[in-house]
């Protein structure tokens, strides 16, 4: 687990670090403990007892991290240190190893049972159901197997046991206390995993400087919209519109301020359509599925966008007010047409609109050649 984590150190994840670290000292631990009888008690014990309680802390605060939480470090280290002073009381004052581990499976239950609590796969929306599932049960039967030994070896505190008893309960126990962080750090990796999945598949499926749903995505999702209308018999319409002038704003006002034009235009037609937005096709094209809408609702939906673009501004250099509209392309779906019959009447239709003046709407079933009816601005 910890090689499989070091090949994640560059991946950007949150909570990595603390699982790298978590894992080390939990093999730190191990390796004490089983100098027990070879090396100096305050290492085989304390230290050994010290770093296997701050495993699971930290394996804690890295899920917490993960979650987009901030890590209970401050709690963690003050459980952590009460444990150890109680520990160090059953070990030099009165030497009890039968407590020590009631002790120290009872904070492990503790910890994991705030990790089961982070973890809950119903506070988890829009994660991979999974990965978040395998690390909450790891978390919970962790925590029901320490309350477990913790109740055994309490109702036992004056029996004379020893850390390699051959009794099996006691392997159970020492095995599962051995098994717990890879356990943990198995549902780690597994989310990490699907959050760098979740990450590459927004970035093929969206554009980055304005956010909008891909070329790519946008023509996967046609497709899927368009045999949803043919199968089932309902409409589908499509917009497709570009910025009015965009190059003159470009060496106007700089490439920054089109920039900003652009994610502007994103942002405001999301609010309009009250839904997940638009395509970007290339450059200050772009374009919008109208699933369950027919021509008329389209081309009224077209003009509400026209009209609240119209009304846009983005802060250009100085403070200036940079202002632009758009012309908008409608298409709607024939019987028997292809998808790619529809988006080339929409094209034609834009570039009618275009042809016409710019800021304005065309409806592609008034496009005949050069003649086409205009719906135009309010000025």
């Amino acid at each position: 687990m910890l090689m499989v984590l070091r090949s994640l150190a560059r991946s950007g994840v949150s909570g990595m670090r603390e699982w790298t670290v978590a894992n080390v000292l939990a093999i730190a631990a191990l390796l004490l403990f089983a100098g027990r009888g070879r090396i100096a008690d305050v290492l085989s014990i304390d230290i050994a007892n010290l770093l296997f309680l701050c495993a699971p802390a930290l394996m804690h605060a890295g899920f917490q991290r993960h979650l987009g939480r901030p890590a209970p470090y401050g709690a963690l280290a003050v459980l952590v240190a009460a444990s150890t002073a109680a520990l160090g009381v059953f070990h030099y004052v009165v030497d009890a190893m039968a407590v020590r581990v009631a002790l120290s499976s009872l904070f492990h239950g503790i910890v994991c049972v705030a990790m089961a609590w982070g973890l809950r796969p119903w506070a988890q929306p829009g994660r991979a159901r999974y990965p978040i599932r395998f690390a909450f049960g790891a978390a919970l039967t962790l925590a029901a197997a320490h309350a477990v030994r913790a109740l055994m070896y309490a109702s036992h505190h004056d029996a004379q046991v020893t850390l390699f008893d051959a009794s099996p309960v006691n392997l159970v126990c020492f095995a599962l206390g051995t098994l717990a962080l890879p356990g943990l750090t198995l549902g780690a990796v597994m989310m990490a995993n699907a959050g760098l999945i979740g990450q590459a598949r927004y970035a093929a499926e969206h554009d980055h400087l304005t956010g909008a749903w891909s070329r790519r995505a946008f023509f996967g999702r046609a497709e899927r919209a368009h045999a949803d209308a043919v199968r089932a018999g309902r409409t589908l319409s499509v917009l497709i519109f570009d910025v009015d002038h965009f190059k003159s704003i470009n060496d106007t006002h700089g490439h920054a301020v089109g920039d900003r034009v652009l994610a502007d235009l994103v942002a405001r037609t999301a609010a309009v359509l009250r839904g997940d937005g638009c395509a970007r096709l290339g450059g200050e094209e772009f374009a919008v599925l109208l699933p369950d809408s027919d021509a008329d609702a389209a081309v009224s939906l077209a003009d509400e966008l026209r009209r609240t673009l119209e009304r846009a501004a983005v802060a250009g250099p100085g403070g200036v007010a940079v202002r632009y509209t758009v012309s908008v392309g409608v298409g709607s779906l024939a019987d028997g047409e292809s998808l790619a019959n529809l988006l080339q009447r929409a094209d034609a239709a834009l570039y009618a609109a275009k042809r016409g003046g710019r800021n304005r709407i065309a409806d592609a079933r008034l496009v005949d050649g050069e003649r086409c009816k205009y719906a135009t601005s309010g000025s």
